[in-house]
């Protein structure tokens, strides 16, 4: 065994590193940069895969919310029509209900898109009528038709709106 040792060390010296060799440092050098391009795509995949995750969990009740939207339309509705003859403690019951869901919604990170007095906002607002007027300046919101909705800062439902235009000069 000692003469393979002493054969090993009198060897070394005499045996080129990879270093040293013709090409091998332009070799390490290209090696070593494409393990650190490696190492930030992998680190930019991770980044880019956590951030999908958190807004499929952030958005992951959206359709769901879209459809009771509706719902909840009608259930306002039936509560702006109610017939004068209804008992007042069922009437005052039936809002409460109403609150509660309203609230539940909100706690989901639902919240209406306020419109009315505002300016037209094509990212939060639909225009779906033009009204003339003088008493508001052009291009602000005089109805509201159907409420608008975001889900946390995504619009999930935009707000149906007329809008004001100054009136028609007649010759």
């Amino acid at each position: 065994m000692d003469q393979r040792a002493s054969a090993a060390a009198s060897s070394a010296p005499e045996r080129e590193t990879e270093l040293d060799a013709p090409g091998g440092r332009e070799e390490a050098e290209a090696s070593f940069a494409r393990y650190q391009r490696l190492a930030a795509d992998f680190e930019n995949y991770k980044r880019r895969t956590r951030q999908e995750l958190a807004d499929r969990t952030q958005y992951a009740n959206e359709e769901l919310l879209r459809r009771l939207l509706p719902i909840l339309d009608n259930f306002r509705r039936a509560l702006d029509h109610t017939p004068a003859s209804v008992d007042p403690g069922w009437l005052e019951g039936i809002k409460l209900v109403a609150r509660q869901f309203e609230a539940t919604l909100a706690a989901q990170g639902l919240t209406p898109i306020p419109a009315l007095g505002e300016k037209f906002d094509p990212t939060q607002h639909e225009a779906i009528a033009r009204q003339e007027t003088d008493d508001q300046e052009e291009g602000t919101i005089v109805e509201e038709m159907q409420p608008g909705y975001r889900l946390h800062d995504r619009v999930i439902r935009p707000t149906l709106v007329k809008v004001a235009q100054p009136p028609a000069l007649n010759s």
